[in-house]
């Protein structure tokens, strides 16, 4: 199943915003449309190579962002496309699970919601409301779905669970566009909600996942594999405690009074902070984002001048904040010394980057190793 015929090489340069990203052809630069809506901080680094389509519509926009290099293959980003890829595959019968169905509707609305497929066993005649998501978030083992909050996701999980009172069934199935992997959780540092949703509504639904391989010029798939949901292990590790990062962005050059600390010289430009919370973890970093608070942390009182660009929340049962700012030390361009490791041995607990640390693979893949990669199950 060819997927576009000419695919066009290119160069990822930089994502002006949720759609739209700069990139290069030939050492031309020039615009593509992204129809992904995902935040992909994973995959669209700044030299990463990448596949195009020709935008056919009249535009500002004259190519289609369609796949990123990621290792030895490519991760297939055109979203639009896992429908038909998934429906095919259904009528081929190469789906573990759905050798037995087929294809009744598409686009069907349900409750309040549009889900993607309804099939039908063609023996015993069930019927099974199929929604398909897209997961292009993982690591070496393990992929996760959403990489941005989805209230919409959330959304069709509690109402696919109503299914069951109507005798149709509802199944989920999450596509990994990675060959690797062994097994798939939701995305619980990302998403607490949607994660909390998942893990009640299963017994109600038919969640399942598979990943595809597909050859160089995404013309046939090669491989399609059932990845295991280890869903002991999401109810004993997924908690609302952990350590998070806060991604902070400073105009211009500030002296600022840090508490008992003193008076310090803050250079413009990108701070990471890394911090923990072994209780309530969404609520230590709501705190962080108030305007008006006692000033009891370092962090506080550079909040006064800083602002905060976006926060990693990192879950997990042990306590992993001295270790994280020992791996940011090795990449950081400077630091603030002691700043908020006055209770530890550690330097410091706040690092400067000249450029924005989410834009740099180093620094994503220290945000994989701790959400992905140290998971061992």
């Amino acid at each position: 199943m060819s997927l576009y015929a000419n695919l066009i090489e290119g160069i990822f340069l930089k994502r002006l915003n949720r759609f739209v990203c700069k990139i290069s052809i030939n050492g031309k630069e020039t615009l593509a449309y992204l129809p992904n809506p995902g935040r992909l901080w994973n995959l669209l680094l700044k030299g990463r190579k990448i596949l195009l389509i020709p935008n056919n519509k009249k535009t500002k926009l004259p190519y289609i962002l369609f796949a990123c290099e990621y290792e030895n293959f490519y991760v297939l980003l055109h979203t639009h496309y896992t429908n038909k890829i998934i429906k095919n595959l259904i009528k081929e019968k190469r789906i573990p699970g759905f050798e037995n169905y087929k294809v009744l509707k598409e686009e069907v609305k349900i409750f309040n919601s549009r889900f993607d497929l309804i099939l039908e066993n063609i023996f015993t005649k069930e019927k099974k409301i199929l929604e398909i998501k897209t997961c292009t978030y993982f690591g070496k083992e393990i992929a996760m779905f959403p990489d941005a909050v989805t209230k919409r996701g959330t959304k069709h999980l509690k109402e696919l669970a109503k299914l069951n009172n109507e005798k149709i069934k509802g199944c989920v199935l999450f596509v990994i566009m990675n060959p690797n992997v062994k097994y798939f959780l939701p995305a619980y540092h990302i998403d607490m909600e949607f994660t909390k949703t998942f893990i009640e509504t299963k017994n109600n639904i038919e969640f399942k996942a598979i990943s595809l391989r597909w050859d160089p010029k995404f013309s046939e798939i090669q491989q399609i594999k059932e990845v295991k949901i280890p869903f002991s292990f999401l109810e004993k590790e997924f908690a609302n405690k952990g350590a998070y990062l806060l991604i902070l962005n400073l105009e211009k050059f500030e002296k600022i009074k840090i508490g008992a600390l003193g008076i310090k010289n803050f250079k413009p430009g990108y701070y990471v902070y890394v911090g923990s919370a072994m209780k309530n973890l969404t609520h230590r970093i709501k705190r962080h984002r108030r305007k008006n608070k006692n000033l009891k942390w370092h962090i506080d009182y550079f909040l006064k001048k800083a602002k905060i660009l976006t926060d990693i929340p990192i879950i997990a049962s042990e306590k992993l904040e001295c270790q994280i700012a020992k791996d940011l030390y090795k990449i950081c361009d400077g630091f603030i010394y002691r700043f908020g490791s006055t209770d530890c041995k550690c330097k410091t607990h706040l690092f400067y980057f000249a450029e924005n640390p989410l834009e740099s693979d180093k620094f994503q893949d220290l945000i994989l190793f701790y959400r992905i990669n140290r998971l061992k199950i």
